[in-house]
């Protein structure tokens, strides 16, 4: 028989009541300006006289001798020089990058141990998104991989965050559609100093429902300003297995089984100001 989940406390009222009771210190730095040195003013360079040239006096000229008359000569018949098939060699080349990718992924999945004979890549991601939070409390989410809808997955990122106080990074996935109102789980990070958080999450209409794993703590979290933080986050069933910078954190389990499947998206919130949150090299291996 399930066994039910209690609700516990969110991860934002947890960053909300850690905002009251912190005071954030920011420390200016004052750079020394550095005068420059003074410029040597040059002593005055005598002004050499023009160089004096001297016209030889002309000889008698010299009777012209026969040019002889020039030869045909034959002109080589130009080879044919191939033109290089554009369109062939950029198909070569993505194919080598995919390869490559292909490659380094499952050597990746293997290190965790996951299986690369069965299932496939889902999605990977061809360039670095952030997210700028400009205002206190701003929260924004980017959908990813819009057209995977994924039951079990193992999905890789790399999260950068660039803040002086308190931001959240993270990842919501097995959502419906509408990520604003509908139903999905949430991973989130969070960026405050002494406090190295995480936590999986459940969420219905934009309000919290229940906590998968708590709120945990890990030194495996560089905390530092501008620090990136890999994530490795395995699905499988009602089994949510973390990796956070190589370092498994654990194995955490929805007894409810809320959500089976659904979509992905980068999501950042922060509440201490300019903030960013930058997600690269992340993929979705669908498990089979």
């Amino acid at each position: 028989m399930g066994k039910t989940l209690k609700s516990g406390i969110s991860i934002t009222i947890f960053i909300k009541f850690i905002s009251i009771i912190l005071t954030t210190i920011l420390i200016v730095g004052c750079g020394a300006i550095n005068k420059a040195a003074p410029t040597a003013t040059p002593e005055n360079t005598a002004t050499l006289p023009p160089t004096v040239t001297f016209t030889p006096l002309p000889t008698d000229t010299p009777i012209p001798t026969d040019t002889p008359i020039p030869t045909d000569t034959a002109t080589p018949e130009p080879t044919n020089t191939p033109t290089p098939d554009l369109q062939a060699t950029q198909s070569y080349m993505e194919t080598q990058q995919a390869e490559q990718v292909m490659a380094d992924i499952k050597s990746q999945l293997e290190e965790f141990g996951f299986p690369t004979d069965s299932g496939y890549l889902g999605w990977a991601q061809a360039a670095p998104e952030s997210i700028p939070l400009a205002t206190y409390g701003d929260y924004f989410y980017s959908p990813f991989a819009e057209h995977l809808v994924a039951t079990d997955f193992v999905l890789r990122t790399d999260i950068t965050w660039e803040t002086e106080g308190l931001v959240m990074c993270g990842l919501m996935f097995r959502s419906e559609p509408n990520f604003k109102t509908g139903a999905q789980y949430s991973f989130i990070y969070l960026r405050i100093s002494g406090f190295p958080a995480w936590a999986i999450e459940y969420y219905d209409d934009g309000k919290f429902v229940s906590t998968i794993s708590d709120i945990k703590f890990s030194s495996a979290i560089n905390m530092d300003n501008g620090a990136t933080n890999n994530l490795v986050l395995a699905a499988e069933g009602n089994k949510f297995t973390l990796f956070i910078n190589n370092e498994r954190v654990g194995n955490f389990y929805d007894w409810s089984e809320q959500r089976v499947d659904g979509k992905f998206a980068f999501q950042a919130l922060q509440e201490a100001g300019p903030s960013t949150c930058t997600f690269s090299n992340t993929w979705v291996w669908i498990l089979e």
